[in-house]
């Protein structure tokens, strides 16, 4: 799991970032060496990354979990823990690196147990002993010890002069939060547990094994970097069973780690290792790597392939994550982060890459690119599991600067598996607000709530619900059709607009077989505030959210959309109609009105009705509705209500439906108090 050292960042950055981008340089043969696998010789294209009609998903909708205090950086690493206490509900872990629980800046990693109806409270809170920035890495570790329970490491990389240390947890019935394995770096400033990872089963033993990476190792050379192994057993120690080096001093090996899955099908896991400033003499300066390690009885440290950046400072290999079987081959595919790639003029906008596992590894893979400056796609990178159901393993993918909902409000994006993988994202999930960092870090969550499906967790350590950068974690679960949000989400402007109150049905208004939707806000701020808006979206095939007609008040403080109502068919022409209240206040002197529209083809935003009691005051139109046929004319009729009509007694008014309906009051009702 990747870190956000966001300090530590920006200063490599603007160490050895250059806005020269120079083409990948490859080996004079045109050969694929063993234990090298360079990328495309093209850079990804950018023209085809963006599907018009995505299913768009707000952070609202989802269950969160919120950080306790300002700076706790709750969200900063996300991970699926596996089901640690053995009830058949996958949990979850967050970390919150510079949480103050215990002590300035120790840091916590919380663990929430799924469940049918899951809560927000955490179930086993686990904090540092110094401040060592514990939780900056979390990850589900498989079952290490194999007593049947799913275990989890945390990494504190600051821990003990910045030398790092990393955390087992096993899970149990009763599970608790004393640590049951401590690995400790090497040396001073190697931070060790930058990054932190369940590794599968590489040796075959039967037994889960983990990896941990010091990106600052100097064993072979000056932040050349390291990672090490853990092979898990009955008796688990915290002496590391495999080496894996950085070629060249800076590389900064190990920077992210993770499992790979079981890369090129011979039963044993496999790992693979960022090295986000490796690069040689045929690659451009500082580009990044990845490297894939295959498991086995006895596995080496020889990386078996290499993937590059493709051009100086790109941070290729950022994140990296085992992809699971996304296209459904047999063969594990991995998932490889890049966020400072260049695309299309924008500088940082970020890239992240699919590349495919099997005989053919590495070849075509699939690129989805950030579509701004300094978007940092690709920051993050995780498998999601199968959330749809379809048999093949679908991707998440993090943006935590994208200015979709707000500047920095972040995404997240997510591409469903498939023989045929492609780069347009299915889902798209955004943050709540400008600044939020949504997508900072993303992750399955596995099966939290016992549908069978996979689900996905979001982090967000710039939410400022309790303090500036306390932090939050979004989770998203499903349902037998997908991810359990709506088939289409309506958003628009911010504020106090009250978008989406009230919201209906309007039937087919148009006549085009398909019925559509109208939603009002009331307190709209796009013409005046206080005039109001509603927006009506023809129903189709593919229902989108921009709206077909917008309706916008007219009159100082009278709340256009305050009530709707379909009418049925006022008019008898076999379209159905529908009212819109402009209630206005109870004070000023202001009018109530109710629009009429009949629907048809040729239908507008001008009323063709426009009714009025022409009293002040008197809230004429709080509340509208259908009254059906009130007279037995074969037409739909309209009811008004007037809260504070007559010294706030109130009326409610009919008006008739006809082939001539007109906007003459036919029937008023009123309390009639007896004495």
């Amino acid at each position: 799991m990747n870190p956000f050292r966001y300090l530590f960042i920006v200063y490599l950055f603007l160490l050895f970032h250059s806005a020269v981008a120079q083409p990948l340089i490859y080996d004079p043969s045109g050969q694929i060496q063993k234990h090298f696998q360079p990328t495309s010789s093209t850079p990804p294209n950018p023209s085809n990354i963006i599907n018009p009609k995505p299913h768009e998903i707000n952070a609202l909708q989802a269950k969160f979990f919120s950080g306790r205090a300002a700076g706790d950086y709750f969200g900063s690493c996300v991970a699926g823990a596996g089901d640690v206490n053995g009830d058949g509900y996958g949990d979850i872990i967050i970390g919150a690196y510079d949480n103050d629980l215990a002590g300035t800046d120790f840091g916590a990693a919380y663990i929430f147990y799924g469940g049918a109806v899951m809560d927000y409270l955490p179930d086993v809170i686990m904090t540092g002993t110094e401040n060592g920035n514990f939780g900056n890495s979390v990850s589900g570790a498989g079952d290490v010890n194999g007593d049947g329970f799913a275990d989890v490491i945390v990494g504190a990389p600051r821990s003990n002069s910045n030398k790092g240390k990393a955390y087992i947890y096993f899970g149990g019935t009763l599970m608790n939060n004393t640590p049951d394995v401590t690995m400790v770096g090497e040396a001073a400033g190697d931070y060790f547990a930058t990054s932190v990872s369940g590794a599968g089963d590489v040796n075959g033993d039967g037994y889960s094994d983990v990896i941990a990476g010091a990106s600052n190792n100097d064993h072979t050379g000056s932040n050349a970097g390291r990672a090490y192994i853990f092979f898990g057993g009955s008796t688990v120690n915290a002496i590391a069973d495999i080496f894996l080096d950085g070629a060249n001093a800076g590389d900064l090996f190990g920077y992210s780690v993770s499992s790979a899955g079981d890369f090129n099908g011979d039963g044993f896991s496999d790992v693979i290792v960022g090295a986000i400033y490796a690069d040689d003499a045929l690659l451009p300066p500082n580009c990044g790597s990845a490297f894939i390690f295959l498991g086995g009885t006895s596995m080496d440290n020889t990386f078996d392939y290499r993937f590059n950046g493709y051009y100086e400072s790109d941070f290729f290999g950022y994140s990296v994550a085992d992809a699971g079987d996304v296209n459904g081959d047999g063969f594990s595919d991995v998932i490889i982060g890049s966020m400072y790639y260049d695309s299309g003029g924008n500088t940082s906008s970020g890239m992240a890459g699919v590349f495919f596992g099997g005989d053919a590894a590495g070849n075509d893979p699939v690129y989805l690119l950030g579509e701004t400056s300094s978007e940092f796609l690709g920051e993050s990178v995780s498998s999601a599991g199968d959330i749809n159901g379809d048999g093949y393993s679908d991707v998440i993918i993090g943006a935590r600067n994208n200015d979709g909902t707000g500047t920095n409000a972040g995404r997240a994006y997510v591409l469903f598996g498939g023989e045929a993988l492609d780069n347009i994202p299915d889902i798209i999930l955004s943050g709540e607000s400008g600044g939020e960092s949504f997508g900072n870090s993303v992750a399955c969550a596995g099966d939290v709530n016992g549908d069978g499906l996979s689900d996905i967790i979001c982090g967000a350590i710039g939410n400022n619900l309790n303090g500036g950068s306390s932090g939050r974690a979004y989770l998203y679960t499903n349902s037998l059709s997908g991810v359990d949000i709506p088939d289409e989400y309506f958003f628009r402007g911010s504020g106090s607009f009250h978008y989406g109150n009230p919201v209906l049905s309007a039937g087919d208004v148009n006549g085009d077989g398909y019925d559509d939707i109208l939603i009002g806000a009331k307190e709209s701020k796009e013409v005046t505030y206080g005039y109001g808006q509603a927006f009506l979206h023809y129903g189709g095939s593919y229902l989108d959210n921009t709206p077909d007609i917008t309706f916008s008040g007219t009159v100082a403080s009278g709340y256009l959309g305050h009530s709707l109502a379909s009418g049925g068919d006022l008019n008898g022409d076999g379209y159905p109609d529908f009212v819109i209240g402009v209630p206005g206040t109870s004070s000023g002197g202001t009018i109530g009105y109710v629009y009429v529209y009949f629907g048809g083809p040729a239908l507008d935003n001008t009323p063709d009705l426009t009714l009025s009691s022409g009293e002040a005051n008197a809230l004429f139109g709080y509340s509208v509705n259908c009254s059906g046929d009130v007279n037995g004319d074969g037409y739909s009729d309209v009811i008004v209500g007037a809260i504070y009509s007559t010294s706030s007694t109130g009326r409610a008014y009919v008006y008739l439906g006809g082939a001539s309906m007109n906007d003459v009051l036919d029937l008023t009702l009123q309390e009639f108090v007896l004495s």
